[in-house]
């Protein structure tokens, strides 16, 4: 049965693209067929797959207009791109329209009907998400089966966390029964830091009531140059830190009963 995941947290900088693309890539090297959708109109998770975003035709954003202005939408072989092991449904700036449009019909349930005819050709759908609370990743918690909190200990951490949560629990009482906060997953650490480890004691306090992953992200700058490679850090480097700790991430992801 098929999972989608979205990534979630209305800061930037906490490597939400990063955490996608890893993840994906990791679950595919771990045998399931799995697709990433890019639903920030920064257009960043598209960009880490080499793929640039001006030459496509049909994306997220294109299939999310036709949605809301309840037309057909295309074959799926039109918008789905075969990046190696992980396919992708690629994103475009015009998201942004799109956006206003769903905000303005009060349409949050476009791209659970998007995902849907999909969920039957992969294990996992991952979501990546824009940095805001706005009409986009309402609609993407309300397709969501599964929610991963990224979070950058040493970036003001807790700021928001409440607001997104509270969110979150909204979405569920009212839109989709079923979604859940699998894990907030710590990004960027240092562990020998000070801040690091003030930051995480305060999370663990405050927020100890929901699941929070063992595997933890490094910081680390083979991430970033993976991402401007158009790769994986583990295609770049898979005995890096910074692999292993996708690689477990995923292996958590795929024991969440």
């Amino acid at each position: 049965m098929c999972k989608i995941i979205v990534m979630a947290n209305q800061k930037g900088g906490v490597a939400k693209t990063s955490s996608t693309r890893n993840l994906a890539y990791s679950l595919a090297e771990l045998g399931k067929k799995v697709l990433a959708v890019d639903f920030d109109p920064q257009t960043n998770l598209t960009i880490s797959f080499g793929v640039a975003p001006t030459a496509l035709q049909e994306t997220a954003a294109s299939l999310m207009m036709k949605l809301v202005m309840d037309e057909a939408l295309p074959e799926k072989g039109s918008y789905i791109l075969n990046i190696g092991k992980v396919d992708l449904l690629p994103s475009k700036k015009t998201l942004t329209v799109a956006e206003v449009n769903l905000l303005i019909e009060r349409k949050d349930d476009c791209l659970s009907k998007l995902l849907a005819p999909l969920r039957a050709d992969y294990d996992y759908i991952l979501v990546d998400t824009g940095p805001s609370l706005g009409s986009l990743t309402i609609n993407a918690f309300t397709a969501a089966d599964e929610i991963i909190i990224p979070i950058d200990p040493e970036l003001f951490a807790l700021v928001g966390l409440k607001e997104l949560t509270e969110t979150i629990s909204k979405i569920k009482q009212n839109l989709n029964p079923k979604v859940e906060i699998i894990g907030i997953l710590f990004t960027k650490c240092s562990k020998r830091t000070t801040l690091y480890r003030q930051t995480s004691e305060q999370v663990r306090s405050v927020f100890g009531h929901l699941p929070i992953f063992e595997s933890q992200i490094p910081a680390t700058v083979q991430v970033g140059t993976a991402n401007s490679k158009g790769l994986s850090v583990m295609e770049l480097d898979a005995k890096s830190p910074a692999a292993a700790a996708y690689m477990n991430l995923a292996k958590e992801v795929l024991a969440y009963a």
